[in-house]
């Protein structure tokens, strides 16, 4: 998805390695379907152009976050409690 904003290219091309999961109401969930359909795009990028969208209309530049090191392992939550302390 390629798209300008104040000259810099708002997309989002790193490759996909975040999860985000969200509770949506049926509804929501069957507009959103609907749309992407239409558009013949899934549903997460249906939300990626809707937010590049929004982002143009109110002039807010994109940030880069830190990329992503396939090497890093990821800690689990009792590594987590274990490194901090916290009670099992």
């Amino acid at each position: 998805m390629h798209r300008q904003l104040r000259g810099i290219p708002m997309r989002f091309t790193d490759t996909k390695s975040e999860t985000l999961n969200l509770r949506v109401s049926p509804t929501f969930k069957k507009v959103l379907k609907d749309v992407a359909e239409r558009e013949q795009r899934s549903m997460v990028n249906m939300l990626e152009v809707l937010l590049c969208d929004y982002c143009d209309s109110k002039g807010i530049a994109p940030t880069r976050s830190k990329p992503h090191d396939p090497t890093e392992k990821r800690s689990s939550p009792a590594r987590n409690r274990l490194r901090t302390g916290a009670a099992a």
